[in-house]
């Protein structure tokens, strides 16, 4: 089970619970997000993926130019915000 303060203190960057992607300068997506993370460079980046996908919490990675729609308005699970080029 993913614990969001282990993960706040395994990444660098900023981290948002229940909130709206368009306080995130996400343009073009009108969702609530369960969670929105933004990592702070590519190894943290990197680090959070790899966390994520083997606890199996559900996760997008959009960039801020990114046109998304999710079903229902609303995204269950962590919204990483990035411009970041892996």
């Amino acid at each position: 089970m993913l614990r969001l303060d282990e993960l706040r203190s395994d990444i660098n960057g900023e981290f948002y619970v229940q909130d709206e992607l368009k306080h995130h300068d996400v343009r073009k997506v009108n969702a609530l997000a369960d969670i929105i993370i933004k990592p702070s460079g590519r190894k943290d980046l990197r680090k959070l993926l790899s966390v994520l996908e083997s606890s199996g919490f559900p996760h997008i990675v959009i960039n801020t130019k990114g046109r998304v729609i999710f079903p229902g308005g609303r995204f269950q699970g962590a919204v990483i915000v990035t411009d970041i080029k892996l």
